[in-house]
Formats: structure tokens, C-alpha cells, sequence
């Protein structure tokens, strides 16, 4: 037994037989003929391998044959190879960087060796999926018993709720442990986002709201570029906020609020799609595109301001809260030319407790601690009671 020999470079190449049979197994073990032949060291009776090639190998370049697909004549033009190719982006799970790719890389060498393409590189850029894991922290796995199956959620939560919570939830690059309750509270923003947009009232959009949706635009299409889709659905949780505050928009605005939500959540984009009365799908429309004329600075800026207030009241609710002290109203003291940006029904909706807003020249306020005396533009000054 002279165990596994090389066949010798002078035999060299080996035809494979045309008469196997397909339908069971390798269709090569079928070719008796074939395996059966002599050793070329001691020249006994030995077998062929029949385990030719590795399940790599066509996987290794069938992008090129899918530019060619039926060429008859030869593996692919090679022009077509050079026009298209490399591919500009490769995405692409961690376990295939120790196996596929190495075969995609050698085959595209290989073959620009035989100058039938002239790139060595099969892709320009590789984007490596980080691993979904169990919410016991370990790779999802039948035999451990932590596997989610998804076709549960689906029908639990809808195919939009699972989309989103798994490009919301981390970086597309970073593992993460499964977390259903994560998942419950998309679906929620899901549903909500939903009531939202089919509720709104078709009117003339504010300056605000303009404003808001062109830099969500704007920003989410570059976080989409890339590849930071986590943050992305940040900024379009909080457009949604702004539209339902708002409760009235364009229909064009409408419209464009549906495109940004349509790659996160297509079902139900579509269908809001066709509420508007719109067609064809929504899948075949154009991204929107953002103006900068529309991108307020100076609105911005009044958000910035007015979310800096609800955090200096909720910090100052919780110091209160530790020391078991009730707050029953709460006073703004601000600049004159400020008091539309701290309207008093929007505060007392956000915080849940009856806001009072007064400008610090204001004869009439309330003003116990002389509170007014410390507001600044920006900041206002804050009593609660």
C-alpha cells in the first residue's frame, strides 16, 4: 500500500470521464472505468480521488462568469472581465476570510497569470458583517440551544421590526448579542411611525420641519454611504419625532420622509407609499436630494438650546426626585426675543408637568429666586416649585 501519490507532472492533466451519472452523490464514483487504474510508484492495482475539488472553487469565480454568462465558446471575454472588474465593494462574513476569500483571491491571480483579466485584486474595498450572537453571548448554535429563529419574529413582529432592529442595534462591523426586547421596542417605534405618517395632514410644511428633514436628508444618506447605519436610523427616529410634534407637512415632504425610511423598513414604506394615493412603487423612485437653502442654521440652533433646557430641568426633576421633593410647576425665565422657542404647551407635553414661560423683563412673572436675573440667550433661567 503505497498510500496517497501525486500523479506524475508527465501524465499531467488528468481528463475527467464524460459518462457519470448525475442525481446521487459525486456523479465521478459512478465512473468505475475511470477510478479504477494502477499505481504510478509500484504500478498495482490503485484508485483515482474522486474528491476533485473543493467546494471553494467555483464559488472562487463565477463573478466573472456571471458578466458572460453565455459565452459557448470560452470561460468569459476577457474584455467585459476588464470593464466591470475588480468589484468596487465586497461584503462579506469573518469566517469567509479564511476560507472563500482565499480561493477568490488565488483564482483571480491565477487567472491574470493565464492574461485573461489584468487585475490581481478580485475587489477594490472588503466590508467584513460582524456575527449576530445569542443573548447568552455565545454564537448562535442549534447545539448550544440559543438560536433565534426568524421566521418567529417575523411573524411575531414583522419583517420591518426585525430588519431595523438589526442594522439599529450596533455597528454593521461589531458582533452583538441578541436582545428581544430590543426588538419589541422597534416594533413600537415601527407601529408608531406608521399611525404617524398616515395621520399626518397634507398643508404647507414650517420653516422648522423643512429644515429638520433636509439635514436628516442629508445626513442619513451619508451615513448610509457608510455603512454607519446604527447612527442613520438615530437621525430618522428623531425626524419622525419632528413630524409627529409637527402633525402637518407637504406632500412632498411626506414623501420624502417615506424614501428615508423605505431601505430600513420597505414593507411598510410601500404601503404608506400607496396611501398617498402614489404609483408606481416606491422602490422605483429616485433618492431624495437635500437643499441647503432649506437647512436652517438658526433653527438649529434653537433646538440645540431648547434640548439643553429639558436636560438642565431633568437633571434638576432628578435631584429632586433622590430627595423625595414633588415638582408642581415649573418657571422659564428667558430673553424676549426667545419665547417662541419655548413654547409652554410643547414643554409641559415633554416633561409632564405644567411649564410657565415668562421673558426676564416681564413685570408679571413669577420669580421667588430671582432666577431671571441668571438667564442667558440660550439659557434660561429655571425655578420649579
Amino acid at each position: 500500500m503505497c498510500g496517497a501519490i501525486p500523479v506524475p507532472e508527465k501524465d499531467l492533466p488528468i481528463e475527467l470521464p464524460d459518462k457519470v451519472k448525475f442525481g446521487k452523490g459525486n456523479p465521478l464514483e459512478s465512473a468505475k472505468d475511470w477510478i479504477n487504474t494502477k499505481c504510478p510508484k509500484c504500478n498495482e492495482p490503485a484508485k483515482r480521488e474522486t474528491d476533485t475539488m473543493d467546494t471553494f472553487v467555483n464559488s472562487s469565480w463565477y463573478y466573472l462568469r456571471f458578466l458572460d454568462n453565455k459565452n459557448n465558446k470560452k470561460i468569459f471575454d476577457s474584455d467585459k472581465a476588464n470593464y466591470w472588474c475588480p468589484i468596487d465593494l465586497y461584503i462579506g462574513g469573518k469566517e469567509h476570510a479564511c476560507m472563500h476569500d482565499i480561493y477568490f483571491r488565488f483564482y483571480t491571480k491565477f487567472l491574470k497569470d493565464l492574461n485573461l483579466i489584468n487585475f490581481d485584486e478580485p475587489a477594490k474595498k472588503l466590508f467584513v458583517q460582524g456575527f449576530v450572537r445569542g443573548e447568552d453571548g455565545n454564537k448562535m448554535s442549534k447545539s448550544i440551544g440559543n438560536v433565534i429563529d426568524p421566521m418567529d419574529m417575523i411573524k411575531k413582529y414583522g419583517a420591518d421590526s426585525l430588519r431595523l432592529f438589526l442594522v439599529s442595534v450596533a455597528n454593521p462591523e461589531s458582533d452583538f448579542n441578541w436582545n428581544t426586547k430590543g426588538l419589541q421596542s422597534i416594533n413600537k417605534f415601527v407601529n408608531k411611525t406608521f399611525e404617524t405618517i398616515k395621520s399626518l395632514k397634507i398643508k404647507n410644511s414650517s420653516k422648522r420641519l423643512q429644515s429638520k428633514l433636509h439635514r436628516a436628508i442629508k445626513q442619513i444618506s451619508e451615513d448610509i454611504s457608510n455603512f454607519k447605519y446604527n447612527i442613520a436610523v438615530i437621525k430618522l427616529r428623531n425626524i419622525v419625532d419632528i413630524f409627529t410634534e409637527e402633525q402637518t407637512a407637504s406632500k412632498q415632504d411626506i414623501e420624502n420622509l417615506i424614501k428615508l425610511i423605505s431601505p430600513f423598513c420597505p414593507h411598510i414604506a410601500e404601503e404608506l407609499w400607496e396611501n398617498l394615493g402614489n404609483k408606481p412603487f416606491l422602490s422605483l423612485q429616485s433618492w431624495p436630494i437635500y437643499s441647503e437653502k432649506l437647512i436652517d442654521e438658526n433653527i438649529e440652533k434653537q433646538e440645540q438650546a431648547l434640548h439643553n433646557t429639558l436636560s438642565d430641568i431633568n437633571n434638576i426633576l432628578n435631584i429632586m426626585k433622590d430627595k423625595n421633593t414633588e415638582a408642581k410647576t415649573i418657571h422659564l425665565y428667558t430673553m424676549p426675543n426667545e419665547l417662541t422657542i419655548f413654547n409652554e404647551k410643547q414643554l409641559t407635553t415633554k416633561l409632564g408637568i405644567q411649564t410657565k414661560v415668562f421673558a426676564v423683563n416681564d413685570k408679571n412673572k413669577h420669580d421667588p429666586e430671582n432666577k431671571s436675573k441668571k438667564a442667558k440667550p440660550g439659557k434660561p433661567g429655571i425655578y420649579i416649585e
